[in-house]
């Protein structure tokens, strides 16, 4: 490697804390919505529920190959991972691919995500009859599968683009070096970028006459939305992922004109990470199997058994010391019931929303 020490106007250690943040936030977040949706099996026969989880992988991906290796690199001031200069650019080209790989796998479930919403809603009949869970899972497979081998590309000699390590910025990245490899990556999006597009507006054009006859029979699904609004789940998601890809898609387009800033490109980076946090979060709020077991959760935890009298009054009889303690176990008893019927009822009455 031609560089292996972070500059020196870089604040390594302030990034790693940064960075190691954000890993916590996410996997956090990440897990508990993997962990929650392996458990209600039921979910796995909607195709939304195998779109979602791509996108969880996904951000695990990046939470665990890509940060914890920056981290320390960040935190050390140097590339420390390989006794050689090969085995260190290979470590690194390996931790900048998983980088690479993520934004395609993302960015194209986003669209299989907006195509299977405008079938749900649009074209119901369509979405039942083909939309099936070994379709989604088959659409899902194909995506990591086309995704890694597009992004395979840099490690090809005269590709255009390489993988190295930017001691500007410290950490190992994707750097273009040909204007060709920039067509072909921004003509990419674009064609994914379209199929949101036209999708959505397709959608949002046609879900004020098709939300109200299809939410009847749609019952509790991540898409359906007894309240009728026309911003879920989906819309949220745009507006996350909106928000943190933004900074990362004006600076890929203005690089080629001018020379950004280190500190630009950090926060670039930092923004696109984020991401890997707010959008299980969106997810849980949305999602009714997610929400309902989180809401369940909460529930016990906060609930407090009743408390038996610590007194005891000499006057009492047997017959009153069995009585009482029949009455306790009837309010325990009562109270489980209580708190149990209202996760089984709040199913009923949590709602989600679609666009």
């Amino acid at each position: 490697m031609n560089q292996t020490y972070i500059a020196q106007d870089i604040n390594g250690p302030l990034l790693a804390a940064v960075f190691a943040t954000e890993m916590v936030l996410a996997l956090i977040a990440n897990g508990v919505v993997l962990s929650i949706t392996i458990y209600q099996r039921k979910s796995w026969k909607q195709s939304s529920t195998i779109f979602f989880t791509s996108l969880i992988l996904a951000h695990l991906v990046l939470t665990l190959l890509y940060l914890p290796f920056n981290i320390i690199a960040l935190a050390a001031g140097e590339w420390i991972f390989g006794s050689t200069d090969e085995e260190k650019r290979g470590f690194c080209s390996f931790i900048s691919y998983t980088l690479w790989y993520s934004i395609p796998v993302i960015t194209i479930t986003l669209a299989a995500i907006s195509f299977d919403r405008f079938l749900f809603i649009v074209k119901p009949h369509l979405h039942k009859r083909f939309m099936r869970p070994w379709v989604a899972l088959t659409l899902t497979l194909a995506i990591w599968i086309l995704s890694a081998v597009t992004t395979f590309t840099p490690f090809i000699e005269g590709s255009g683009a390489v993988f190295m390590y930017e001691g500007s910025h410290g950490t190992c990245t994707v750097v273009i070096l040909e204007l060709h490899f920039a067509i072909f990556s921004f003509v990419g999006s674009l064609l994914v970028v379209g199929i949101i597009t036209v999708t959505s507006v397709w959608t949002f054009c046609f879900a004020r006459k098709f939300i109200h006859n299809q939410s009847e029979i749609a019952g509790d699904h991540v898409y359906a939305s007894r309240k009728k609004r026309l911003f879920g789940i989906f819309g949220a998601m745009l507006i996350v992922y909106g928000l943190c890809f933004t900074p990362g898609i004006i600076n890929y387009v203005v690089v080629r004109a001018i020379v950004v800033a280190d500190e630009i490109y950090l926060a670039v980076v930092i923004s696109f990470i984020f991401v890997t946090v707010l959008s299980p979060i969106v997810q849980s709020y949305f999602r009714p199997e997610i929400k309902n077991k989180i809401v369940c959760i909460c529930r016990k935890i906060l609930q407090k058994p009743p408390q038996r009298d610590s007194v005891d009054y000499l006057g009492n009889s047997n017959n009153d010391s069995s009585g009482s303690k029949t009455e306790t176990n009837q309010i325990r008893t009562s109270a489980q019931l209580t708190m149990s019927l209202d996760c089984v009822l709040n199913t009923e009455h949590l709602s989600t929303t679609v666009v």
